[in-house]
């Protein structure tokens, strides 16, 4: 087994996972400032779900091919943290310029950059996190580290609520538009923090297996296994569109059930402030523009929660067990939301956060688990560009999947779209337990 220098304590994740868990706690703090309000800014543009769909769609491919580039170079030069650095600060520069956008389809643009930055760190990041603490421990540590990056998307969509209430009760800016272009621009301060704690807190830590000469990439690197694992995960993204779409439905619903904006209204000093606001229909956005970063919030305060356990339950249990689970969740979930419009009215707010609930263990049981797989069935030498496989091909799949999901959306309903990307998922979960292998993680 492999043993970490300078750790006699196989079960301690150590500085550097900890290190890139504060980097990507302050790193999603600044990116969900922006992300959970996307929608409804789309919507203010004029644009439709659409749009939505060609915007996260494009970005996550863009990030997909990246990812792939960056772990095969990461494997060559050896400079892992160097590329996570450059990755990180393009992201952190580009996102804030969302806010002086002046039309919806010019975000696919800021999106595309943003992306450049997470598809040039996320593989040595990876990559460096599992050359950083014992095999035995990588679903732990993996969790761990999702966990902190959820923390950060906790963090985010409170500070943009301060923010919010700053500018619409402080300063008084009555404009909703201009009110989340501030917002935006602010997301530049927590992204900024995570750069520097980067440069501060994280260690350069590679398995370098020879030097060749050249830079070579095949997929015959790889074995059956591996290689039948990265297309079920394919077919399994093909029906995971952007959660943005979910955070578009219930902006959708809750609007137009009108309860969660006449409960509001019924609030006397509340019921001033927002009538400020103009037409009725100007107000309603505005409790969209504090309700949605709740729900946002709340769902990963969840996936806090439960991602270091359910991680480290795959060391346990073994990765495919839990893996299939929160891709059960998934499936369930968007069962739900196809339907969601269907509740009852007074129910429709308490449905939806314990909907957000369920559906953060999806990420909670799958998301560490799925990595660590990756770590186990490659060389260590091989694992910047086997991390970069695996994301290249999540990403692959995010262009047709949210663009699919967006024209199903717009052409026969959220039934149909949330529907189809259940039944995907249920595909994708007799594939992995009938045709890929798991191995011992001891």
């Amino acid at each position: 087994m492999k043993r970490i220098a300078g750790n006699s304590n196989k079960s301690k994740i150590g500085r550097n996972v900890i290190g890139l868990g504060i980097v990507s706690l302050f790193t999603d703090a600044a990116s969900e400032m922006i992300y959970p309000l996307v929608p409804l800014f789309i919507t203010l543009l004029g644009s439709s779900v659409v749009i939505l769909g060609v915007i996260e769609g494009i970005a996550e491919t863009t990030a997909a091919m990246l990812k792939l580039i960056s772990g095969i170079i990461s494997d060559r030069i050896g400079k892992r943290k160097l590329l996570v650095l450059i990755g990180y600060s393009i992201s952190t520069i580009i996102r804030p310029f969302t806010g002086i956008v002046s039309a919806a389809w010019h975000i696919i643009f800021i999106r595309m950059l943003d992306r450049v930055g997470k598809g040039i760190r996320t593989a040595p990041r990876d990559a460096l996190i599992a050359s950083s603490i014992d095999d035995s421990i990588r679903g732990k540590a993996y969790g761990f580290h999702r966990a902190m990056d959820h923390a950060g998307a906790v963090v985010g969509p409170l500070l943009a609520l301060i923010t919010l209430s700053i500018l619409i009760f402080g300063i008084r800016i009555h404009d909703a538009l201009l009110i989340l272009r501030y917002t935006f621009l602010l997301a530049i301060i927590p992204g900024l923090l995570a750069v520097v704690a980067l440069i501060l807190f994280v260690r350069e830590k590679t398995d370098r297996g020879p030097v060749s000469e050249k830079i070579r990439f095949s997929i015959k690197q790889f074995d059956k296994n591996f290689i039948w694992y990265l297309g079920i995960v394919l077919l399994f993204t093909l029906g995971n569109s952007s959660d943005a779409f979910m955070l578009f439905r219930v902006q959708e619903t809750i609007n137009h059930s009108t309860w969660l904006y006449s409960q509001i209204m019924s609030i006397p000093f509340v019921s001033s402030a927002v009538g400020l606001f103009g037409s009725q229909e100007m107000q309603k956005k505005l409790v969209d523009i504090f309700f949605i970063p709740l729900v946002w919030a709340f769902f990963h305060i969840i996936k806090v929660i439960f991602s270091t356990p359910f991680g480290a339950l795959s060391d346990r249990i073994g990765r495919k067990s839990v893996i299939n689970i929160g891709w059960g969740i998934y499936a369930f979930v968007y069962v739900a939301f196809a339907v969601l419009d269907k509740i009852p009215d007074n129910m429709q707010v308490a449905v939806t956060f314990v909907l957000f609930a369920i559906y953060a263990l999806y990420y909670a049981f799958s998301e560490g688990a799925e990595k660590a797989f990756v770590a186990d069935v490659t060389a260590s030498d091989q694992r910047g560009r086997a991390f970069g496989l695996f994301n290249f091909t999540v990403g692959l799949g995010a262009l047709p999947a949210s663009i699919l999901f967006g024209v199903l959306y717009h052409a026969y309903g959220a039934a149909i779209a949330f529907g189809t990307g259940a039944g995907i998922a249920c595909m994708a979960m007799v594939l992995l337990a009938v045709f890929v292998e798991e191995h011992s993680q001891i």
